[in-house]
């Protein structure tokens, strides 16, 4: 079984882009999602995969209600067909948005109403070079090797999976090194 290493994300990334063992690239969001409104108390199991292919529990979430009373959004990736997608270990790949930040971050899609599709522009992220475990979003969660951080907003950090970004995200090269907002990276 693979280990994780416990880091302390925003320690990790400024070390890393310090010492040049992480890297920012520019990616824009292009997947579509199927997304519900969650029921709170329901739990909800985030799967991925290692770099060998081999099953990762990310992270296992409850549905909440925020301070205004919404629950969040049980978000689920899709294919180009917006059929769900089934992984090969069997696993549906989905998590959960505070309802938040899914209206930030999402909108109907107007050619088909049954997904949603990103509203972002171009982020910024960095690759990890080795397998790390944090705690976000309340719960701890495991990110293999060759997933991603965003630090676009270093007050809205998250991980990504590199099969989740792969099939999330265009890496954009433009010649020019990404800007990073905050005097903390």
């Amino acid at each position: 079984m693979n280990e994780y290493k416990k880091v302390d994300v925003a320690k990790y990334v400024k070390e890393g882009l310090e010492n040049g063992s992480l890297s920012p690239v520019r990616a824009e969001k292009f997947a579509r999602i199927a997304a519900r409104r969650g029921i709170e108390g329901e739990e909800i199991v985030s799967w991925s995969v290692d770099g060998e292919g081999k099953e990762v529990k990310e992270k296992v979430d409850t549905i909440k209600k925020d301070e205004n009373g919404n629950t969040g959004w049980v978000v689920t990736k899709v294919d180009e067909q917006h059929d769900i997608i089934v992984d090969k270990n069997g696993h549906v790949n989905m998590w959960i948005i505070d309802d938040t930040t899914f209206r930030k971050k999402y909108e109907i899609d107007p050619e088909d109403e049954t997904v949603y599709r990103p509203t972002g522009g171009i982020q910024i992220f960095v690759q990890i070079n080795e397998n790390i475990s944090i705690f976000q979003w309340g719960s701890q969660m495991n990110i293999a090797k060759g997933g991603y951080i965003n630090i676009t907003n270093p007050d809205d950090i998250y991980v990504i999976s590199k099969r989740d970004f792969d099939d999330t995200y265009r890496i954009i090269y433009d010649g020019k090194k990404p800007k990073i907002k905050s005097k903390t990276w």
